[in-house]
């Protein structure tokens, strides 16, 4: 991959490949006694970037609990990635975009790169058609930026698109594993994927055949997926995984302190399990 995946390799080592969810839900605001609104947003992210500092590698906003609040969700948004990277923390932007070409580059220029919200990675949804999404990664391609396309997600719905068959006989997420691994070899290679922490030992192979590519894991913790089965099932790309917690170390909140005891305990558990 490009220089996102050289920071990563760095990063990790030194910070673990822990990626910490950031996911200021109605739920978790309510929790913490703030108010559900944009001050509310931007004491939860001052809070979790506060007890993050120095510890973590990666951050993931989850774009959807800022957008609810409109314009001034965005705001929010913009500072907390400007924030986690000014902390030396890579920042993957979860978007989950995907659309025609036309409106595909609107939403890239939006994603990474100067001029949007600037986050180093982000996360696409190629069920418009994986070739819709060209405009992302040639974007990424000129910014050093990386692509996480999912492909087998962590929630019990997507599993029947997912698993469906083309006439090749190759289920939908291989074959999105088979393109993502194509594009690399072809182009600078910008894309990972997305699978979820939730799969299960009888589909590891479908982590063969992304190639060199990262792959980020969401689920651990509050979804049902442990750290422990992370390192296991995804011992064929370790040093390449980002296993993603969010409301397992979130609901430690609202003292910090507790939650960099959260944040502490996950980072350790990450390095053992997944560190290269």
């Amino acid at each position: 991959m490009t220089l996102f995946a050289h920071r990563f390799a760095a990063i990790s080592k030194a910070r673990s490949p822990l990626c910490l969810g950031l996911d200021p839900s109605a739920e978790l605001l309510a929790g913490w006694g703030l108010t559900q609104d944009a001050a509310g947003l931007e004491a939860f992210c001052a809070r979790v970037l506060e007890a993050a500092g120095d510890l973590v590698g990666v951050v993931k906003p989850q774009a959807g609990f800022f957008e609810r609040f409109g314009a001034a969700g965005m705001v929010e948004l913009a500072r907390a990635i400007g924030q986690a990277q000014a902390q030396g923390a890579l920042c993957l932007l979860d978007a989950k975009r995907g659309d025609v070409p036309g409106t595909m580059e609107g939403y890239a220029q939006a994603l990474v790169g100067p001029g949007g919200f600037a986050a180093v990675a982000a996360t696409l949804n190629p069920y418009l058609g994986f070739d819709s999404l060209a405009p992302a990664f040639a974007r990424a391609q000129a910014y050093d930026a990386a692509l996480f396309v999912v492909v087998r997600s962590s929630n019990p719905g997507g599993r029947d698109l997912q698993a469906a068959r083309h006439t090749d006989g190759r289920a939908v997420a291989e074959r999105l594993a088979d393109q993502i691994a194509a594009h690399n070899a072809q182009a600078r290679p910008v894309l990972g994927a997305v699978i979820g922490a939730t799969l299960q030992a009888q589909e590891t192979g479908l982590l063969e055949r992304l190639g060199e590519a990262l792959v980020l894991a969401p689920g651990v913790g509050a979804q049902g997926a442990t750290m422990a089965q992370v390192g296991e099932r995804f011992a064929a790309v370790r040093g390449r995984v980002l296993p993603s917690v969010s409301r397992d170390i979130l609901r430690a909140g609202p003292d910090v302190a507790s939650l960099r005891a959260a944040i502490l305990r996950y980072r350790d558990e990450a390095w053992d399990a997944c560190g290269a």
